[in-house]
């Protein structure tokens, strides 16, 4: 499994993400090509940020973390 699919994993496994939009753990998409075509507007907007990840600008998961964190926090 590629580094973005773990990392979108992890936040679509969240308890709080679930909760709010009572998600079918065994629906998620997989990989992040699978999230960027979702018809979920929460799914494809975390898609987004985990794919704009380019490999050129040192992101470490912990900033990136903090960065969906708060867009999720700001969204629900």
């Amino acid at each position: 499994m590629a580094r973005k699919d773990t990392i979108l994993k992890s936040f679509l496994t969240h308890d709080l993400l679930e909760s709010k939009y009572e998600f079918d753990k065994a629906d998620l998409p997989s990989t992040v090509r699978e999230a960027l075509s979702s018809d979920k507007p929460i799914i494809k907007a975390i898609a987004l940020i985990v794919d704009g990840l380019d490999g050129t600008s040192p992101v470490t998961d912990s900033v990136l973390r903090n960065q969906v964190t708060q867009f999720l926090n700001e969204a629900l």
